[in-house]
């Protein structure tokens, strides 16, 4: 394949800022990623933060004008998979100078638009991949993609980023040694592939899975000198081994954790997978980003960050959306009262118990045009500080138009969400995503906040991780409360649409049989003398 001699796409910076523990490789840190536009100013990404995903293209619940209005949108993650139904897939075929940003609707002045072949987060078995491709899970099933065919995609759409393609089995059965040694070759042979289309911005998956040794393997080859015909193509263009080439790196926890539930180890698995997290990051520089995908909890990535882990995707808010739960935590945690016992980090509005529940969504922020609590942040999404335009349409020449500035309007309540939910309606998902995604912005601001606050201290990293400690012991783990309202989400979906009457009498049945021994007048016969 012929290398381009410019980069499809302007080449990203990655600046560290203050860090709580000197130069230690895995302290807590603030940086700023850069990506230059051409035809207009630079967007800066601060992190700690997150990336938020999308699903065939779309961020799910949300349209391009939900995604205009809020801030807490700036790097979104497309799966490239979901587009593999159709030869060429449609996304190559958009006319324009940036195709995917153009086809999916998102403004290239503000939004970073990253691509993968695999959802990070579908962690279900699928055909195992070949020695020349990857199995990628559309909604034909499942399509085998080259390196050479995701190249051609890759520079067809332009993205900002590009995940390289990686040979991770997604699997619930540990592979062979001989398995996993093909892995790690497999993915270092298809990295120079995709550096050879010369993208400037690369992220490599690090590959390894469970296996410590495996992943320090992976590694350490990124930074080995490259040699014979993948030299004599790569190093015209500037890298010296792989490494050189590479934008940032990225750990999947998704394939981590099915190994871990067929596994014997007795390790805390959050602090297993931290420790396999490391070991793949410790041969590399320092500079580059680090982003991890699959956190299921604010607790999860309050670790990885303390951990040194720059970036997040937002698959655990955007899913709590889909189940009815809106999300309700700060950082720092609010100092607790006395004997005070440890709350949950969102509602789950499904309940009944929100029914008559005339209240904002969240207790630990508060809306736009509310004057109590005033220590309270202010929440900016559309349902906790509503928008409406000042100039509605007049429909005909007597209408006018509303004299003086209008009052901020409330924000919606959780009964009417309730309400929402019970009744199949879109708009509860719509402002629940919403909610979600800005509340997950205002956590990670409030990390970095308080990073950067703490960071010239003797004691920040103590400070830091007491902050931590508090935090969980101030909120539960979101397990239990997810399990119940994706139960709830099940019985509310299935209340209605195809064979909801044979449902109904199956249940019925169930909670009240007759007994014909106790109630033989509840019988009747089968034929009236």
């Amino acid at each position: 394949m012929a290398t381009s001699a410019q980069p499809a796409t302007p080449p990203l910076s990655f600046q560290l800022g203050c860090r709580l523990n000197g130069n230690g490789p895995f302290s807590p840190r603030v940086g700023t990623l850069t990506l230059p536009r051409q035809d207009s100013n630079s967007i800066e990404i601060s992190t700690p933060n997150f990336l938020t995903m999308t699903a065939r293209g779309s961020i799910p619940h949300l349209s391009r004008d939900h995604v205009k209005k809020t801030d807490a949108i700036g790097w979104v993650h497309v799966p490239f998979e979901s587009f593999l139904e159709r030869t060429p897939p449609v996304p190559t075929l958009y006319p324009s100078e940036r195709p995917l940003h153009g086809f999916l609707g998102f403004d290239p002045s503000r939004h970073i638009v990253s691509v993968s072949l695999r959802n990070w987060n579908d962690a279900r078995d699928i055909i195992p991949n070949g020695k020349d491709s990857v199995s990628a899970l559309c909604v034909r099933g499942v399509r085998a993609v080259t390196p050479a065919a995701y190249n051609s995609y890759i520079t067809a759409i332009r993205p900002d980023i590009v995940v390289a393609l990686s040979d991770i089995p997604f699997s619930s059965t540990p592979p062979s040694e001989k398995r996993l040694v093909k892995s790690l070759e497999r993915s270092l042979l298809w990295l120079g592939q995709l550096l050879r289309v010369n993208h400037a911005n690369v992220f490599v998956p690090m590959a390894g899975l469970l296996d410590d040794v495996a992943r320090d393997d992976f590694a350490t080859g990124l930074l080995e000198a490259l040699e014979g015909s993948e030299a004599r193509e790569l190093q015209p263009l500037g890298f010296h081994t792989l490494n050189d080439g590479v934008a940032g790196y990225t750990v999947d926890l998704a394939p981590l954790k099915r190994l871990q539930q067929t596994s014997s180890t007795e390790n805390d698995g959050t602090s297993q997978l931290v420790t396999l997290t490391q070991t793949s990051l410790r041969p590399l520089p320092e500079g580059k980003p680090r982003l991890l995908s699959g956190c299921d909890s604010p607790h999860d990535i309050l670790q990885f960050v303390q951990s040194g882990l720059d970036l997040f995707d937002s698959h655990f808010a955007q899913q709590a959306a889909d189940w009815g739960v809106a999300l309700d935590f700060r950082f720092p945690a609010t100092p607790p009262q006395v004997d005070e016992e440890a709350i949950e980090i969102g509602v789950n509005l499904y309940e009944v118990e929100y029914e008559m529940a005339f209240t904002r969504f969240a207790t630990s922020l508060r809306g736009g045009a509310e004057q109590h609590d005033p220590g309270l942040p202010i929440c900016p999404c559309i349902a906790c500080t509503p928008k409406f335009s000042s100039t509605p349409i007049l429909h005909s020449s007597i209408d006018e138009s509303p004299a003086g500035e209008e009052e901020a309007p409330p924000p919606f309540t959780r009964s009417y969400i309730h309400h929402l939910l019970h009744t199949h309606e879109m708009t509860a998902h719509v402002l629940l995503a919403a909610h979600n995604l800005s509340v997950l912005s205002r956590f990670f601001a409030d990390i970095r906040a308080f990073l950067a606050e703490v960071s010239s201290a003797p004691d920040a990293e103590e400070r830091f991780n007491e902050e931590i400690r508090r935090f969980g012991a101030q909120y539960k783990r979101p397990d239990e409360l997810m399990r119940k309202a994706k139960l709830n989400w099940e019985d509310v979906n299935l209340a209605r649409g195809k064979g909801r009457l044979a449902r109904e009498k199956a249940a019925k049945a169930t909670e009240n049989p007759v007994d014909i021994t106790q109630h033989p007048e509840t019988v009747l016969p089968d034929v009236v003398p």
